[in-house]
Parts: C-alpha cells; sequence; structure tokens
C-alpha cells in the first residue's frame, strides 16, 4: 500500500508544481517507486516539468470515465517515477470527486509514493484533492502574503481534525532585500512540523522551464536539502534548520544593472543622448527653440516683442501711405506672417524632437 501525499499551497505561483515534480525526481532516485499525479483540473503544469506534455493522450478524467486503462494514461518519465495527467477541459466543477479518489487509490498498490499536485487555495478542489491524502505538505514562499494564505489553510485543518502536515519552506534566501527570512518565516506559521527548507537555485528554475527536471544534479544545494525532506517523508526524520540555512544563496545581483554611483550613472545616459543628436540638427533645435520656448537662449526680446519691433518699423515705412487705415493693414499683415512663421518653427522643432 503506497503512502499518498498531497502537495497544496494556499496561494498559486509559490512553486508548489516544481515542488511536486523536484520531490518525486528525488524519491525515485532513492529507489522508491513513485506516481505522480497532476490534480490542477483544467491548468495542468506538470506534465511541462517532466518534458512529457506531447506524449499525454490520456488523462485522469478519461480513465475515470472508462475511455482508457490506467496503463493507457499512465506515462513513464524515468525508471521508478510514472505521472497521471490532469484534465486540460474538465474544471473541478465538472469533475466527480469521488470517483478520482477512487481512481488514485486502486493505483495505490502499484507505487510506493502517490504525489499529489494540488489546485491552490481551500476550495472544494483543494478539500476533494487532499481528501485521501495521508499527509498534506504546504509550499511556501518567502513573502508575507504566502505565509499568510498558508496559515489560514493550516488553521482551516486544525478545524476539521487534519493534523497530518508539515510546511515545506520554497525558494528562501540567507539575506536578502524583499523576502522574509527562514526565522521569521517559521515564527508565523502555526505549523508544529516542517518538513524542509529549499534555497534559490537558478538551475532547477532553468531545468523546469526545459522540461527537464529529470535531470536534477545530486550536487547542487536543492538537491541535497531536499534529501531531508525525503527522509522526513520516508523514515520520518526531522529536518535540521541550520543545517538547511548553508544551503541558503545570498541576494543575487541582477544583471542588468550598471555599476557606479547614480551620478555617474546619470552623465553616462546624458553623453549617450547627446552624441546620438548630430550637431547640425542641435545648432537648429537651438535656432527652433529661441522662437518656441521663451527664455531657451540668452536673449532679452520675447518672440512677441521682436514681432512688435518689426511691426512698428513697418508702421513707419508706410506712413506716406493714402488710404486710410492702410497702417494697421500692414502691421496687421505682418503680424500674420510672422504667426505663420512661428508655426512653422514650431512644427520644425516637433520635427526634430521626433
Amino acid at each position: 500500500m503506497s503512502y499518498i501525499i498531497a502537495v497544496a499551497s494556499g496561494k498559486g505561483g509559490v512553486g508548489k508544481t516544481l515542488v511536486t515534480a523536484t520531490l518525486a525526481v528525488s524519491l525515485a532516485k532513492k529507489g522508491y517507486s513513485v506516481l505522480a499525479a497532476d490534480a490542477d483540473m483544467g491548468l495542468r503544469d506538470l506534465d511541462l516539468l517532466f518534458g512529457v506534455q506531447d506524449e499525454v493522450l490520456y488523462d485522469a478524467v478519461d480513465v475515470m470515465k472508462q475511455r482508457c486503462t490506467a496503463e493507457e494514461a499512465i506515462i513513464p518519465v524515468m525508471p521508478q517515477l510514472d505521472f497521471l495527467a490532469a484534465s486540460q477541459k474538465h474544471t473541478w466543477e465538472k469533475v466527480d470527486a469521488p470517483t478520482f479518489q477512487y481512481t488514485l487509490e486502486s493505483l495505490a498498490p502499484d507505487y510506493d509514493y502517490i504525489l499529489i499536485d494540488c489546485p491552490p487555495g481551500r476550495g472544494r478542489a483543494y478539500k476533494d484533492a487532499v481528501a485521501i491524502a495521508d499527509e498534506i505538505l504546504f509550499v511556501v514562499e518567502p513573502s508575507w502574503s504566502s505565509i499568510r494564505d498558508a496559515s489560514r489553510v493550516m488553521q482551516f485543518c486544525n478545524k476539521h481534525k487534519q493534523f497530518h502536515y508539515a510546511a515545506l519552506l520554497n525558494n528562501f534566501y540567507d539575506s536578502a532585500d524583499g523576502f522574509v527570512p527562514v526565522k521569521e518565516a517559521l515564527e508565523s506559521l502555526p505549523a508544529e512540523h516542517v518538513a524542509g527548507v529549499l534555497p534559490h537555485d537558478s538551475t532547477v528554475n532553468r531545468l523546469a522551464q526545459e522540461g527537464d527536471i529529470v535531470h536534477l544534479d545530486e550536487k547542487i544545494p536543492f538537491y541535497q536539502a531536499m534529501e531531508q525532506t525525503v527522509a522526513y517523508l520516508t523514515g520520518h526524520v526531522p529536518v535540521s534548520i541550520p543545517d538547511l540555512v548553508k544551503f541558503l544563496p545570498l541576494e543575487e545581483q541582477p544583471a542588468h544593472v550598471s555599476k557606479g554611483t547614480e551620478e555617474e550613472r546619470t552623465c553616462e545616459t546624458n553623453a549617450a543622448a547627446d552624441e546620438a543628436i548630430p550637431a547640425g540638427a542641435m545648432e537648429e533645435l537651438v535656432k527652433a527653440a529661441a522662437h518656441v520656448i521663451p527664455g531657451s537662449m540668452e536673449t532679452t526680446d520675447e518672440p512677441e516683442a521682436i514681432v512688435q519691433e518689426q511691426a512698428d518699423a513697418m508702421a513707419e515705412n508706410v506712413g506716406s501711405s493714402t488710404e486710410p487705415g492702410s497702417d494697421s493693414q500692414s502691421v496687421s499683415s505682418l503680424m500674420r506672417v510672422s504667426l505663420k512663421q512661428r508655426r512653422n518653427q514650431s512644427r520644425m522643432w516637433r520635427q526634430y524632437r521626433r
């Protein structure tokens, strides 16, 4: 008879599926026969981590509705590790929970361990998935939202007399800004048992994205930390938090962050922007700015004053006109021409700005 472990979480995006996959691989490498069952109906992802998404012809719902046998739906991933996919078409609202539970229990004699990748939260889907579990692992990431949601689910377990659960901390750092330290996370969780502390490891994330999690290197800190979780599940050996903390990395420096002070980076940015504008274009920009933006050049006259001076000069030149109102007409004509020129200059300015 196998031992059924449900891997759950209070919220999504905490690495629950990644933990399920790596735990299954670790158990298989220890010689245990394992069935990894995806119970996230409608949103399965476990097949992607195993790299068998193109081999899924039947899923758990097909087995439940007797469209195929369990042997036809189960996919071998590696020696000692098989996979049963969740349905992509049916959600838990359309799945008969007792039949799903019976399907997994009927497969129990063939495996040492059955791992259930549960849907997040504590709704009906979660309740149906963990109903047959011998133990529940709550995956917690280093954020207060994850800790609070996991705490709520643990309180729900206590209320319903489900005491066989443990917290599994995932993706933790030794010291990093913006991430909850291990000590504070453990003090905030109501869990009496801790199944392990898994460090952040970019290698594991890369293997998961490539669908090559079965080739998990046994020498990396993540795998060594996972071995304590395996020992806890297989032999009820308490994990050593001080030893696990040694595997945690420091905060990684993002590759895109440039070195130097803020002032140096600002100067470099301004210099690069100046080099991108040709010298001739810069002169034209300065000339255009003098008539578009007041005060952009060291002049004492505003554009309106310049136009008025030109209008006054024009009025003096046309003083001999015999027609009444000729002065005002000439001034208005000059004003119209000047405004048109200003609009053209403004258009040129916008063009250079682009």
